[in-house]
């Protein structure tokens, strides 16, 4: 009597490709490791733009998900930062993330 809903597929991002044999997880070097933004939330986009991304597998990425507080996402956003400076400077990343996670 009522028309069925469509269901609609979820699109994968053009930046987030589908896992390959060949992505290892930095951790376990398993393959098929997905792609996880170190700056998650707002700052995700960023994250993609400016390739501040790692190769895990599916625990270690839902590790790091749900635990954004850990003492190991904690030291992934500062050796991240540590290279963005490097190679953009400080100023630029105050303008672009406006938090300091060095201190």
């Amino acid at each position: 009597m009522y028309p069925k809903p469509k269901l609609r597929k979820h699109k994968r991002a053009k930046n987030n490709p589908m896992p390959t044999a060949d992505d290892r997880c930095i951790v376990h070097n398993t393959p098929f490791a997905e792609t996880h933004e170190v700056f998650p939330g707002k700052h995700r986009q960023k994250s993609i733009r400016y390739g501040l991304q790692i190769k895990v597998c599916r625990d270690c990425h839902m590790y790091l998900t749900l635990n954004p507080q850990s003492d190991w996402a904690k030291a992934l956003r500062k050796e991240y930062q540590q290279k963005f400076v490097d190679k953009h400077g400080r100023d630029m990343w105050m303008k672009e993330f406006g938090r300091n996670y060095l201190d």
